[in-house]
């Protein structure tokens, strides 16, 4: 039977509280560890620690980054801001924004999309999960060019084409492959309200890329009353690659849970990504098993009409494929 990997992201999604909720479910660090060093990068180190958020326990993964020499220590235009609301050194506080902003004390001033390809494309890795990874990073693309009116090719992926986002999207897919390539599901789209500040200028929340990413897949988006960033454009793109669907748990039988861990204590909920790992119950397998179909239904009230043309409209409705029509008589105001 097919596995289910089910995402209640009740708290919003980043790329580093995927592959943390993906360690809980029983992902080795040292294999994962072992496999993203076959990335032809460096300048980073790894680390994942078992701790708790609000009371939960789970994984906390982190990308550290080597700083750049002070004298190469600036802002440039594809950069963030020394006075933005996001925090890195890459401990993803869950606050920042993958696409639209990155710390000047990083490496990677220049990685555009095409480059981040074709590194990815040169890796030994299965051709899944090359072909995965390039396509999170194409939704990414698209996003950015058509928040700042440029090709994909083009795009400067600020944060996203540092080495920590690089790690984040193929450590992702790697953890997929891992647990047997299951399907995913998604709960409801939560994302946070307010403002952050970025290279780019003050953005609302939900921020343009991820607006963006999540209205490419037509994904339906619900604020909540935290007032910080909950959905990276990170998260957004993973979920749109791998999701089936967007909806609440529905017949899975669950056989581990697993937590990802963000940086920040927010105010109204835990920092945390919930992962269900299991398969579709028997008793939903079984219900399947029976044919389905979808039904729609059409009501409406016809003011001032004779019978003879509700009569005539009932055959022509007919004669056109409905499957039954009823007409009613009712008293109202007048």
């Amino acid at each position: 039977m097919k596995n289910i990997l089910f995402l209640d992201i009740f708290s919003g999604i980043s790329g580093d509280m995927f592959i943390g909720a993906m360690l809980d479910l029983g992902v080795e660090f040292s294999w994962l560890e072992s496999e993203l060093s076959k990335l032809e990068l460096s300048g980073y180190s790894l680390s994942a620690e078992r701790k708790d958020k609000s009371n939960i326990f789970g994984y906390k993964f982190d990308v550290h980054l080597s700083p750049l020499p002070k004298k190469e220590n600036t802002v440039s235009s594809g950069e963030r801001s020394e006075n933005t609301t996001e925090q890195h050194s890459h401990s993803h506080s869950h606050s920042h924004s993958h696409s639209h902003s990155l710390s000047g004390g990083h490496l990677d001033h220049g990685r555009n999309f095409s480059v981040i390809r074709n590194l990815i494309a040169n890796t030994p890795y299965s051709d899944w999960v090359k072909s995965r990874a390039i396509s999170i990073f194409q939704r990414v693309a698209d996003a950015e060019g058509k928040v700042h009116g440029m090709p994909a090719d083009m795009v400067h992926f600020h944060e996203v084409g540092a080495i920590d986002s690089i790690v984040d999207i193929v450590g992702a897919c790697l953890c997929l492959e891992k647990l047997g390539y299951p399907d995913v599901y998604c709960g409801p789209v939560i994302e946070g309200h307010g403002w952050v500040n970025c290279a780019h200028g003050r953005f609302p929340i939900p921020t343009a890329a991820t607006l963006e990413i999540l209205s490419a897949r037509g994904v339906a988006l619900e604020q909540c009353e935290e007032p910080n960033e909950l959905v990276t454009p990170t998260g957004a793109a993973l979920i749109c690659e791998f999701a089936k669907s967007f909806d609440r748990i529905k017949g899975i039988s669950t056989h581990r849970i697993g937590y990802g861990l963000g940086t920040r204590d927010n105010v109204t909920r835990p920092n945390v990504l919930r992962a269900c790992f299991g398969e579709k119950s028997d008793h939903i397998a079984q219900e399947k098993k029976w044919e389905e179909d979808e039904i729609y239904v059409l009501e409406t009230n016809i003011d001032d009409s004779t019978p003879e043309m509700l009569g005539d409209f009932y055959n022509k409705a007919l004669a056109l494929g409905a499957l039954d029509v009823s007409i009613s008589n009712t008293t109202m105001k007048k």
